[in-house]
């Protein structure tokens, strides 16, 4: 009675073992996939954006920027009234503002206008930008150079570092995980070096005891044999290639549960890859996570819930694109044509932008926010 309870127990815990393994090698799998399909969803997605995208984004930028020269032309000309001047002027002032910082502060004809509408000379806002820069710095040891950045904003000098920025970030993060590795464990080299040839051991073990038992020359029927000598190729093949997973993978599958010495190798063994398994599964989850953290918002924008880059998120946002950019053609063009109505016009969005920015900013205060949220 005793010994079946411990042949229970001895089963039982197999089978969770064996659960366990088999779970974390579909996920392995699943986050595998996700990786491969998000690297091949950048390599098509950014090519697409700079031919595609990039010339509507900059016509769409140019048209914003020359929306808010005709309200600064219409203001002189027509005049802002005494009521609507408190909404309009610090209007103008954040938007100008706001287009210099994304595409740099050369821009003469928009400096003008922030220096008219906030009667001071134009002083770049270096202080948020060095506090961007000295967190790159502090979090992955890159020097941005601010001046760079000021001249050409904050978008434009991303876009062009991106790669750079990319390649020094990963191997920050390589370093860093080496130091941790080290600074746990200072014997982790020697270690590694016995896990490895403890695997290599499993691995000839399994592959000794796969090929002794499926050998094809030792079966005369011609299915059977067929059969093993699919086996035998696949055993050997994972072999030769140190797939060590791929080695359990195949113990489990065709080494029987009653050859007591196959189960309690295949019990030890799953105990280990477990917890090999949990670190390439964590690893592969890192990797997932950063890669999205470095798309710039590109995978939340055209990638699905597979990580695969969504033709159909492109083209909504691209139709999307063409329809602002046709928008603010059509209103320029409209600006033209009845000049006072739509300054008309534009002066009321302006005073309900201002007392809805205005609202937000009560309410955050109300909450104990401050204006950058904290």
């Amino acid at each position: 009675m005793k010994k079946e309870l411990v042949n229970k127990k001895q089963a039982s815990t197999r089978s969770r073992l064996q659960l366990k393994y088999e779970k974390l090698l579909k996920d392995i799998e699943a986050n595998k996939a996700l990786k491969q399909n998000m690297e091949e969803g950048m390599k098509t997605v950014m090519p697409r954006i700079q031919n595609e995208l990039s010339p509507l984004i900059e016509q769409r930028n140019k048209l914003f920027r020359q929306r808010l020269l005709r309200l600064d032309e219409l203001a002189t000309e027509l005049g802002v009234g005494k009521f609507n001047k408190d909404w309009f002027e610090p209007y103008m002032v954040e938007q100008a503002s706001n287009i210099m910082q994304q595409n740099g502060y050369g821009d003469e004809e928009l400096k003008t206008i922030f220096e008219k509408y906030s009667d001071e000379p134009l002083l770049p806002d270096d202080d948020e930008l060095a506090a961007y820069a000295q967190k790159f710095k502090d979090e992955f040891g890159i020097e941005m150079d601010i001046k760079e950045m000021l001249e050409k904003g904050l978008d434009t000098y991303m876009r062009e570092n991106k790669d750079e920025f990319q390649h020094k970030i990963s191997e920050k993060w390589e370093e860093q995980e080496a130091e941790d590795i080290r600074n746990y464990d200072p014997d982790a080299k020697k270690k590694v070096s016995k896990q490895d040839q403890v695997l290599m051991q499993d691995a000839k073990a399994i592959y000794m005891r796969l090929m002794k038992k499926y050998h094809p020359d030792r079966e005369l029927d011609e299915t059977r044999k067929a059969r093993y000598t699919n086996i035998t190729q696949e055993v050997t093949t994972a072999y030769k290639n140190n797939d060590f997973l791929t080695l359990l993978k195949l113990q489990i599958e065709h080494l029987e549960e009653k050859e007591a010495d196959a189960t309690f190798l295949a019990e030890d063994m799953l105990k280990r890859y477990n917890k090999i398994l949990q670190k390439q599964l964590n690893e592969i989850r890192e990797e997932i996570d950063f890669m999205k953290y470095n798309s710039m918002g590109l995978f939340d924008e055209f990638f699905d819930r597979n990580h695969q880059f969504s033709k159909s998120k492109f083209t909504r946002y691209k139709n999307k694109l063409k329809e602002e950019v046709a928008d603010l053609e059509e209103d320029i063009q409209a600006s033209y044509k009845r000049k006072k109505g739509w300054f008309k016009e534009w002066i009321k969005e302006i005073k309900m932008y201002q007392q809805e920015v205005m609202i937000q900013e009560t309410m955050l205060r109300f909450f104990g926010f401050d204006e950058k949220g904290f």
